[in-house]
């Protein structure tokens, strides 16, 4: 490390924090994919039962009974947020992955001056 000038040395710092960002970018990411089966699984269920099948939902440490149109309501609101949230996270992914290779590039073309110079 102490051969390795001052300036890439702050890219490779750089290069680390965007890695880490993008680690916890990808945990959200699967994160929300697991939440939007659930809520797809779970619509599709409802939509299976008849109209005066009881639907029960938690609410906290609670079961409360609702109605299958009210769960529809909500369990499609749930879906269309948490796929607003998946798409942000995608872009945020495709940034982080797109500065990474910037960094990358930077930190490879300065090493290959320092080793030619």
């Amino acid at each position: 490390m102490q051969n390795i000038p001052p300036q890439v040395q702050a890219l490779l710092g750089q290069l680390e924090s965007y890695q880490q960002q993008i680690q916890l970018v990808i945990q959200q990411k699967q994160r929300i994919q697991v939440e939007l089966n659930d809520a797809r699984k779970a619509l599709e269920e409802i939509e299976k039962s008849g109209d005066e099948s009881p639907i029960y939902k938690t609410v906290g440490t609670l079961i409360v009974r609702s109605t299958k149109s009210k769960a529809l309501g909500e369990l499609n609101e749930k879906i269309e947020t948490l796929e607003v949230r998946l798409k942000a996270l995608e872009r945020q992914e495709q940034k982080l992955n797109e500065k990474i290779k910037e960094l990358t590039q930077q930190i490879q073309s300065a090493l290959r001056g320092g080793i030619a110079g």
